[in-house]
């Protein structure tokens, strides 16, 4: 005879929670899973973006939250804490080009906090939630709990002179493997997603309306489609497109020395 929690399992909808879903490669995901039928909530800090997505998909929950305060951060957790879900993707993200321009301090503290901080936070608050909900069973029939990250393919790279953006997302792999080995007792997966270029309109919006020129630059949709095939398939870290994974493999089985100087020569800013 099956218990209450089995019989839950069966019958409920899987929900994922997208935080930095408003936008981007984040918002391409939650759309495709609310057309597999998911629940889905969506965490931004744009309030019109916030207000479109209410317009345009009724069904989705929305939250809004400053992930670079910490008292935010706090009360969204708490609130979320009373909702089950099965599957939490961190998409948010926070990008400056380094090579052109120094960080000020404004622009420091935001993409720590955000790239790594809020980031650590979510995780860690996550993985308690779906460690509760595999004790008592209360997850989907056949929807295995899976976190998932969105990181960067320059966090792949390990050189000295690396952008505080690469070092931060370098640090979310690090902290992705080993929450998957941490949370694989449980049957929780953990799946991190290192890209190249998505033709997202931050992308365009970064290179004044033109990012044609960023090499091997993939539309939103490939992305989705590379992203979903990494979860279905338990990558650990998904590196792509293909040709950027052969070219940083490449770069990252140089001499050290080499690999600096090329790094330094050709992607940062003059010192």
């Amino acid at each position: 005879m099956k218990t209450h929690a089995e019989d839950t399992a069966e019958n409920h909808t899987p929900h994922i929670i997208i935080v930095g879903g408003t936008s981007g490669i984040g918002l391409a995901l939650a759309v495709h899973h609310h057309q597999l039928g998911w629940q889905v909530s969506v965490v931004g800090s744009n309030v019109a973006k916030i207000e479109s997505i209410n317009s345009q998909y009724p069904t989705l929950k929305t939250y809004a939250c400053d992930l670079t305060d910490d008292t935010q951060i706090k009360n969204l957790l708490q609130t979320l804490s009373s909702v089950r879900f099965d599957r939490l993707i961190y998409s948010a993200g926070s990008y400056l080009n380094e090579r052109v321009q120094h960080l000020n301090q404004a622009d420091s503290d935001k993409m720590l906090a955000i790239n790594l901080q809020a980031f650590e936070q979510v995780f860690r608050w996550a993985s308690e939630q779906l460690k509760q909900q595999h004790q008592s069973l209360d997850f989907a029939k056949d929807c295995r709990p899976s976190l998932i990250c969105i990181a960067s393919i320059a966090g792949t790279m390990d050189y000295p002179y690396a952008s505080l953006y690469a070092k931060s997302k370098r640090a979310m792999i690090a902290t992705a493997s080993a929450y998957r080995l941490a949370l694989d007792p449980y049957d929780i997966q953990v799946t991190c997603i290192a890209s190249g270029y998505i033709d997202t309109q931050a992308l365009h919006d970064l290179n004044d309306g033109d990012a044609s020129h960023k090499p091997f630059i993939m539309s939103v949709q490939m992305a989705v489609v590379e992203v979903m095939q990494a979860i279905d398939n338990d990558v650990e870290l998904a590196i792509f497109p293909r040709s950027m994974r052969y070219i940083t493999r490449t770069l990252n089985h140089l001499p050290k020395p080499l690999l600096n100087w090329i790094l330094r020569s050709k992607l940062d800013k003059p010192s």
